[in-house]
């Protein structure tokens, strides 16, 4: 594959520079305006080049074109990654008309939905979108997207991470647009109307609803109802967490997310039914008209997922290809259809979704000619399956690499699933499909009903039972994304190697592989270099980790064990990235000792210093000794009722560090008591990282 030959490249490259450079450089307001200024600019001074014949002036032209186009990156991005509600006295604005902009989340507690502001109390108007929570009542499970709403809530910015290495919910808002968020209760709002933004939209969401209720309607329930509405609709905020990591273990999770695979066999059975039109030149332009029609409300039923859309947009190009007696090139389509996606979202670039399905298909196209070529079956079947299996490994080949870095984790076992569940889920969307046009003839729907979930279940047994083999992933990868790239330099050197032998890109290989090994080594010698105390932020919970040369000890009020939820979300990255592996007790372990550790009832001697633990109702025990005590560092949690000047008489500290476990009111009185003392306070809620 020759880049010069794909003009697209050419535009889309530096665009994708200048969004990294909005992106990363969090630019100011006026860069992005001015960035859009001088792209018109240098458009200007391109048309004007291009009437001047000298080839040294065609070289400038193609430079003026490459900056005008970063130029337009950087605008687009930045007009998308700022806040677009002032800050000044934003919080003090407690009434507001907002408008549905998703379905709702059904949560234990609260509804999560999405919504557009348009009006404030003054009835000034006010754009911009807000993450809300609301009260579970009998009136959040109706609201659907499109509802117009006053609620009366106090909007406050969401707030970065305060544990290293967590999910940022802060960043993967902004790139939906979203600074902001609320909680309402049951009795602080009320619906006054409906007013959808995008007709489209809300005409997708009413069918993707009618559609599930036809499916149920034929007898589909559980976890098959979840399976099929993932599948097929794109919906699967319903589908059960265990399962849905039974589908990321076995290695084919991207089978529940709606994808080329889906739209492929949409495309097949649309392009089917209208081969009678293939007669007259009129009909094929109707034929083409009606498959990209389909195709795109399919995609927009789905939600129009990143996936979604760029296999929408590949099938486009196919459909036209046809009408026109063309073969398409699978790389004009990967690439032009990545450029349009960014233009209309440059933010897209960012998402795990997009990354990886494009990645798939480029490792498909790439690698499995080739590796389809090393062996030849004689039989339809065998040759069928033997596709199958090249295109698992080629998709893995193009997503292994990031897919670790994101999840670190591998599944060894995915050619196994990936031969059996991707035929099964064929199956399941042919079925699924096949069912909708017959759901008016009772007797034909109720057994393709039948038939659709013992295919869904046989579907999910296989998956349970490939995840219970041994060794069926390998987990706790950490790759730095340095390493990501390096791999990828391999893959890449690899592929040249695959279509032209060349001495100096097998050096080159070689050296990219050995530099990507002694990263390993470098990274396990600053593991065994660390040591220090950390205090997790955990909101009513206690978890504090001491460190040394690579042994840890975790003393914590909730977490008992690694599986835990709250170790999961808040620990487990910061553990698995900095080898922080080690025993897990409880806070109140009256003894214990390592070598580099002793704990006595609440104190704790760690690398010369020495650590107090103080709780709810404690109260410290005098000794005659108690004026030879002193404490370096002060743990509490839990609201202690001791003041902070009795403590200080009790047993003199010099810092202070208060967790998630209390409440602002003692936060704010061991504050003051440590601001008019001089002594150093830290609030984990409040660290920035």
């Amino acid at each position: 594959m020759k880049l010069e030959n794909y003009p697209i490249v050419k535009v889309l490259l530096p665009y994708v520079i200048g969004i990294m450079i909005a992106y990363f450089g969090d630019l100011p307001d006026v860069a992005g305006r001015s960035s859009l200024i001088m792209a018109t600019a240098s458009f200007v001074l391109v048309l004007m080049l291009t009437f001047i014949k000298a080839y040294r002036w065609r070289v400038v032209q193609t430079l003026i074109m490459n900056i005008s186009f970063i130029l337009i990156g950087i605008s687009l991005t930045n007009s998308r990654f700022r806040p677009s509600l002032p800050d000044e006295n934003f919080e003090m604005n407690r009434d507001w008309m907002v408008r549905v902009a998703s379905e709702t989340t059904i949560r234990e507690k609260s509804v999560k939905v999405d919504a557009e502001i348009l009006q404030n109390t003054d009835c000034k108007t006010v754009k911009g979108k807000v993450l809300l929570y609301l009260q579970p009542s009998a009136q959040t499970e109706k609201l659907q997207y499109g509802d117009l709403l006053f609620v009366h809530t106090n909007l406050s910015r969401i707030q970065p991470p305060c544990n290293p290495d967590i999910f940022d919910n802060q960043l993967y808002m902004r790139r939906r647009g979203i600074y902001y968020t609320g909680f309402v209760r049951k009795d602080a709002w009320e619906h006054i109307g409906k007013a959808p933004a995008n007709p489209l939209k809300s005409v997708a969401q009413k069918t993707r609803n009618r559609l599930t209720n036809i499916y149920i309607t034929a007898g589909m329930s559980g976890d098959e109802l979840d399976i099929l509405k993932a599948i097929l609709l794109g919906d699967d905020d319903t589908l059960d967490p265990e399962l849905r990591t039974s589908y990321a273990s076995a290695g084919v999770s991207h089978i529940l997310c709606v994808s080329g695979m889906h739209v492929g066999v949409i495309f097949m059975i649309i392009n089917t039914l209208l081969k009678p039109l293939n007669r007259f030149r009129s009909s094929r332009i109707l034929k083409t008209i009606l498959i990209m029609f389909l195709i795109w409300m399919y995609a927009h039923i789905t939600g129009l997922a990143p996936s979604v859309t760029r296999s929408a947009t590949m099938f486009s190009f196919v459909a036209i290809g046809q009408l026109l007696q063309r073969n398409t090139n699978v790389f004009h389509s990967l690439f032009a259809s990545a450029f349009i996606l960014l233009v209309i979202n440059p933010l897209l670039l960012f998402e795990v979704g997009f990354q990886l399905s494009y990645l798939a298909v480029a490792g498909i196209v790439l690698f499995q000619p080739k590796l389809s070529a090393i062996y030849r079956c004689r039989t339809r079947i065998g040759k069928y399956f033997w596709d199958l299996l090249t295109v698992s490994v080629a998709a893995q080949l193009g997503t292994s690499p990031i897919s670790i870095y994101y999840f670190a984790q591998f599944p060894n076992y995915f050619m196994l699933s990936n031969l059996s569940v991707i035929a099964l889920s064929f199956l399941v969307i042919v079925t699924g499909v096949t069912l909708l046009p017959f759901s008016l003839i009772p007797f034909v729907t109720k057994y393709l009903s039948w038939v659709l979930t013992w295919e869904i279940r046989i579907m999910n047994r296989i998956i349970v039972f490939i995840e219970h083999l041994p060794h069926s992933v390998t987990d706790n990868i950490d790759y730095h994304l340095v390493q990501v790239l390096m791999l990828y330099g391999v893959i890449g050197c690899l592929c040249r190697l695959l279509y032209q032998w060349s001495r100096k890109i097998f050096w080159c290989t070689s050296i990219l592989f050995t530099l990507f090994c002694g990263t390993f080594v470098v990274k396990k010698v600053l593991w065994g270099q660390e040591t220090g105390m950390f205090a997790y932020h955990i909101r009513k919970c206690s978890a504090f980790s001491f460190s040394d040369h690579g042994q840890t000890v975790l003393f914590s009020d909730s977490i008992r064990q690694n599986n835990d939820r709250l170790y999961q979300y808040n620990l487990e990255n910061h553990v698995r990235k900095h080898h922080l592996w080690g025993p897990i007790l409880p806070i109140d372990t009256p003894r214990f000792d390592t070598t580099f550790l002793c704990k006595r009832g609440n104190f704790i001697r760690f690398n010369h210093k020495t650590y107090y633990i103080l709780t709810n109702n404690q109260k410290v025990v005098t000794t005659d000794m108690q004026n030879e005590l002193t404490v370096d560092c002060l743990l509490i949690r839990q609201n202690p009722r001791m003041m902070p000047e009795e403590m200080m008489q009790l047993l003199p500290f010099s810092e202070v560090v208060a967790d998630g476990s209390n409440t602002p009111f003692y936060i704010d009185r061991w504050r003051r008591f440590c601001d008019e003392n001089g002594i150093i306070f830290t609030y984990t809620g409040e660290r920035k990282l």
